[in-house]
């Protein structure tokens, strides 16, 4: 299989190359350092799998270039590389159907988990996306009196606590609230470093001390 990598910064292609060749046996990396060379790379290799773009390098016009090779190549998976951290860049690339976005401060280990991933079929969205997108498109939920340690969580964040308390499995979780499991791991990943606690127990534990009652109380009690 061979990997588009197309970054307009040859150290960060220097960088990632030595990574993305442990992605697969024999994999092999093409290097493209403006979207037009991508362009035109995608284009002359037939068994590229996967494409990994720079978003602001010179010629994607924003996300113009993913929303062309998307178009024209509909079933390869494209990763979105960027410096940027801003969950509207995140939340963009994802709706102009790109596979991933992945931090350009992510460690190499960790971004070959992530391409993984991607090869498998499924979506890799960032953690620090999750929060702005239940913010923009959750409805608001009666919030936690201030000082209260569950004020920080999100309402996805809330709906999974108190599911947690009802002691339901991740993939009970998922299929309840209309996720995948990889989503509901990082949901976790992210509740549990806000209520600093290790794992389900201890969340559980705060969240009844705080008056959670979970989802089979409250019908109970109703």
């Amino acid at each position: 299989m061979r990997i588009l990598l197309a970054d307009d910064h040859a150290m960060v292609r220097d960088g990632l190359v030595p990574f993305l060749e442990r992605l697969q046996p024999g994999a092999q990396v093409v290097e493209a350092g403006t979207f037009p060379e991508a362009q035109t790379a995608v284009r002359a290799h037939a068994d590229i799998g996967l494409v990994i773009l720079d978003l602001y390098m010179p010629g994607m016009n924003g996300l113009n270039g993913l929303a062309q090779l998307r178009a024209e190549f509909p079933a390869l998976p494209i990763v979105i590389l960027s410096g940027s951290t801003k969950p509207e860049d995140a939340l963009q690339a994802i709706e102009h159907g790109a596979s991933g976005f992945v931090p350009k401060t992510m460690r190499g280990e960790t971004i070959l988990g992530v391409l993984r991933l991607v090869l498998s079929g499924e979506k890799y969205i960032p953690p620090f996306l999750f929060d702005y997108r239940d913010t923009v498109t959750q409805p608001a939920a009666a919030a936690p009196q201030p000082g209260s340690p569950l004020s920080g969580l999100t309402p996805r964040e809330r709906d999974i606590l108190e599911m947690i308390v009802d002691g339901a499995p991740n993939k009970v979780i998922a299929r309840e609230l209309n996720l995948q499991e990889v989503t509901v791991k990082a949901h976790l990943r992210n509740m549990f470093r806000k209520l600093d606690v290790a794992n389900r127990t201890e969340a559980a534990r705060i969240a009844l001390l705080a008056g959670v009652v979970g989802r089979k109380g409250a019908m109970q009690k109703a």
